[in-house]
Order: C-alpha cells, then sequence, then structure tokens
C-alpha cells in the first residue's frame, strides 16, 4: 500500500514559490475619440498562478518564473502589436507568452471602435 501512496505522489510536481523577480505591465487605452495612459502596473515578487491583468475581456496570468525567464498564460483577444503598429484582425489570438529576462512585448486588443494595448516588461 505505501509503495502505490509513493507511485501516486512521484509524478506531482512541487509547488512553485515566489520568485524575487519584477515585471510591469503599462496600459493604453483607446477610443476613437481619445486614449490615455494608466499608472504602470509592478508586480514583484512572483509565482505561478498569480493574476496580472484582467480588463475588457483580456487576461494575463503567470504559468511558470524563473529569474532567467517567465512563461504567461493569456486569455481573451489579445495580439502581437504589428511593426507599423496597426492590429491584425485575422491572427489567431495569444494562449501564452514566454519572456526572457530583460525582454518585453506589446499587445493589444483585436478591437476596432476601442480596446486596449498593453506593454509587458519581465525584468527578471
Amino acid at each position: 500500500m505505501a509503495a502505490a501512496v509513493a507511485f501516486m505522489f512521484m509524478g506531482c510536481k512541487k509547488e512553485e514559490g515566489p520568485v524575487d523577480t519584477t515585471l510591469t505591465i503599462q496600459e493604453t487605452r483607446w477610443a476613437e475619440t481619445a486614449s490615455f495612459d494608466s499608472e504602470p502596473l509592478l508586480f514583484t515578487p512572483l509565482k505561478a498562478g498569480d493574476e496580472l491583468y484582467d480588463n475588457m475581456q483580456c487576461t494575463v496570468a503567470v504559468e511558470s518564473v524563473s529569474e532567467e525567464r517567465i512563461v504567461l498564460d493569456l486569455g481573451g483577444c489579445l495580439v502581437e502589436e504589428n511593426e507599423n503598429g496597426t492590429i491584425n484582425l485575422n491572427a489567431d489570438p495569444l494562449e501564452e507568452v514566454e519572456l526572457s529576462a530583460g525582454e518585453s512585448i506589446t499587445l493589444v486588443s483585436q478591437t476596432m471602435d476601442a480596446g486596449i494595448r498593453i506593454v509587458i516588461t519581465y525584468e527578471g
């Protein structure tokens, strides 16, 4: 019986604890007539499961984190902004993003009348 119980727990991953790293989210909300920037959101320390952003039916949560990289779980209609600042309305929404320490990514909502633009920076 003890062997069966030990076997059941061998595959379980140990709960990931907080990592002393920093992530910043800068949000810009826009509409046809105006846009405005919110105060940057600063998160430290980080651990798997942390919910970082939930706005306009778009979510960002920590899937895994280390001092070298972070994997973010995305929900909603977020895509990478095109190089020229436009939005690809036909792209499949991103489900996951991985950033190394020192990297940033710009994500936008796939909307036409009003939406969000968020810049996520992982400082590591």
